[in-house]
C-alpha cells in the first residue's frame, strides 16, 4: 500500500458551480493536484465573537507529500477568505491510485 496527501477547503455559497470548477481546474493545471472534488455543505463556527452558520462548498483535492507544500501555498494565495480552512491528511490507498496521483503532478 501506498499513500496520498488528501487536501480540503471550503469555498463561499455565492460561488457559481462554473466559478467552482474554475478554480478546482486551476488547481489540477497547476499539477500541484491530481483530482478535486466538490460537495456543498453547511458550517457552524465563531467569526468576531457571533456563531455563524452557512452554506459552503467543500473542495478535496489529492496530492502527493512532495507537492503538499506548493499546493497550500497556491490555496492560500487563490483563497477568497481572510482565514481560509486548510486541513490535509495522508490516506492509504492502493498502488495504482497513487501512482497515478504522482503521474498527473509531475
Amino acid at each position: 500500500m501506498q499513500s496520498v496527501v488528501i487536501v480540503t477547503t471550503t469555498l463561499p455559497n455565492s460561488m457559481s458551480i462554473e466559478q467552482i470548477l474554475q478554480y478546482k481546474n486551476k488547481l489540477i493545471e497547476s499539477k500541484f493536484c491530481a483530482c478535486a472534488q466538490s460537495n456543498k455543505i453547511n458550517s457552524t463556527y465563531i467569526w468576531d465573537g457571533e456563531i455563524i452558520s452557512e452554506d459552503e462548498w467543500e473542495i478535496s483535492v489529492k496530492t502527493t507529500k512532495n507537492n503538499l507544500e506548493d499546493l497550500i501555498s497556491t490555496i492560500e494565495n487563490t483563497h477568497p477568505y481572510d482565514i481560509p480552512q486548510i486541513t490535509h491528511k495522508l490516506e492509504s490507498t492502493t498502488d495504482e491510485y497513487a501512482n497515478w496521483v504522482s503521474d498527473q503532478v509531475k
